[in-house]
């Protein structure tokens, strides 16, 4: 398997970048499918469990908690707001856009590159097309 871009050129610029592509998708049945055929639970028995992974997480980011699960990463909610001169002029109603989650993947920092790597990520190919 690999992971596959297309090169894509920026309306701003001459030069192109690569951008991933998604190849498929993979719906809640077959994910919970998967893990049950790895485990000795049933799949209602990973549907039950991810229901309420979902539940439960929206309950601690709403109350303004980050969630680690170990392996994965880590997620809590961010915000896109304008800027003021004065704290005192801040309106939550007026000056807040978007609340939005942000997920930051497990990662290792090599000590003599200082370079982060994703464990998730290893042995990924990359072929563009």
């Amino acid at each position: 398997m690999a992971i596959v871009c297309t090169l894509e050129k920026k309306r701003t610029e001459d030069r192109y970048y690569a951008r991933s592509r998604k190849t498929g998708n993979v719906g809640f049945d077959q994910f919970s499918e998967e893990i049950a055929s790895n485990c000795s639970a049933k799949p209602s028995d990973v549907i039950l469990v991810l229901t309420e992974l979902c539940d439960v997480m929206r309950h601690h980011l709403l109350a303004g908690e980050e969630i680690d699960i170990p392996g994965l990463g880590s997620f809590h909610v961010g915000v896109k707001s304008d800027s003021v001169e004065n704290p005192a002029d801040f309106d939550v109603e007026r000056h807040i856009h978007d609340l939005h989650i942000k997920f930051r993947p497990v990662s290792r920092r090599d000590p003599v590159t200082w370079k982060l790597s994703t464990p998730m990520l290893k042995d990924a190919e990359v072929v563009v097309v």
